[in-house]
């Protein structure tokens, strides 16, 4: 072999191995970009054929709790309780000035007591009337006009013996007592204003049985699952009663016609320490599985953090192969709490990222301020 070949056979082993080195490096280079790209947080694509959930706020409340107010017009002249005060069965809350109405009753007692002379003073002249007439000293006619003012003096006195309890009905009217054991949430009145009728003067709630009530749309409601747990966090409420448990969940049949939303009552444990009516909640309530398979095929939902709109559009980065997180235009249906049914292009599965700004940053959609390039 002359030196010549020798000289080019060499030249191209040298340039096969370097080709190969390059392929190599640049392998490697791949594999390091993808190592060093961060982890997002991602979450996965469920189905909303079974085990489907409805996350709603609502707050503590008491079974048990009442406003109360005055019936009668007068000046507030006693006021025994404050907000925040614990009151039992029959302790006065508040007197109205009963001064007109106890005058009032007095008279009608008064009344009372001239009716009853009456009906004795007819008793005794009935009597005498009829030792009379069957005596034959007087008419049978006499006899029936006795008769007639004894039956109105009796009637006189039951319709006087009504009026004075009427009147003091209307004193006790005056005397505002808890109708139960409660705590007295609010007082919106002072001592000395005007009470009216119908006009609230303080709130009574039992802090003994709560429950957590919330609105849910009329969707929601029908795929209400009320024989399922639900789950409740009260995030302010003590660690022994973050999480109570749900004894009971009740749908009210009724919807309110300006919101089309119904409400959802769900009982908690008698005596829960800790709680007290007003207290913020979250809930988690069960969904029953779609009763017609064909309308729930392929309907799928993710988070309402992993969606980004840009103008008209929609789309999550989905997680791929490699670390890469690729942007993917859906079709999005209702929102359920804090998840959106996703109509079109995705499938059961398959991961979308959480947060969709990093997402963008790492895919190099975005700069580091934020801009879209």
């Amino acid at each position: 072999m002359s030196s010549t070949h020798f000289r080019q056979g060499f030249a191209r082993c040298a340039m096969a191995l370097a080709l190969g080195a390059a392929v190599a490096s640049a392998a490697l280079s791949g594999a390091a970009v993808a190592q060093d790209r961060p982890q997002l947080p991602t979450a996965q694509v469920r189905s909303l054929q079974a085990g489907a959930t409805y996350l709603a706020d609502g707050q503590v409340e008491s079974v048990r709790q009442t406003v109360i107010a005055s019936q009668v017009s007068g000046q507030v002249v006693a006021l025994t309780v404050k907000a925040g005060d614990a009151v039992k069965a029959g302790q006065l809350l508040a007197r109205i000035d009963a001064r007109a109405a106890e005058q009032n009753q007095a008279a009608s007692a008064a009344q009372l007591a001239a009716a009853r002379a009456q009906l004795t003073a007819a008793e005794r002249n009935l009597d005498r009337t009829r030792q009379l007439v069957a005596q034959k000293f007087l008419s049978a006619s006499t006899l029936d006009r006795a008769e007639a003012e004894h039956r109105a003096a009796a009637e006189t006195v039951k319709a006087m013996r009504a009026q004075t309890a009427g009147a003091a009905t209307q004193t006790g009217w005056h005397t505002l007592v808890a109708p139960f054991d409660a705590i007295v949430s609010s007082v919106t009145t002072e001592l000395g204003d005007t009470a009216m009728p119908g006009k609230p003067l303080m709130h009574l709630q039992d802090p003994a049985a709560l429950r957590v009530a919330v609105n849910v749309p009329a969707g929601v409601a029908a795929r209400l699952d009320t024989s399922a747990g639900a789950e409740v966090e009260i995030p302010d409420a003590p660690e022994r009663a973050r999480r109570p448990q749900v004894s009971r969940m009740t749908l009210v049949a009724a919807a309110d016609p300006v919101s089309h939303t119904q409400l959802v009552r769900l009982d908690l444990p008698r005596g829960t320490a800790g709680l007290t009516p007003g207290l913020f909640a979250r809930v988690r309530l069960p969904l029953a599985a779609l009763r017609e398979p064909a309308a729930g095929a392929g309907r799928v939902a993710v988070p309402l953090a992993a969606v980004v709109s840009r103008g008209d559009l929609r789309g999550v980065y989905v997680a791929g192969e490699g670390g890469r997180y690729l942007l993917r235009q859906v079709r999005l249906g209702r929102t359920h709490g804090d998840e959106v049914e996703v109509l079109s292009g995705l499938d059961e599965g398959e991961r979308v990222v959480l947060d969709p700004i990093a997402a963008a940053r790492v895919a190099g959609l975005v700069s580091a301020t934020g801009e879209s390039k």
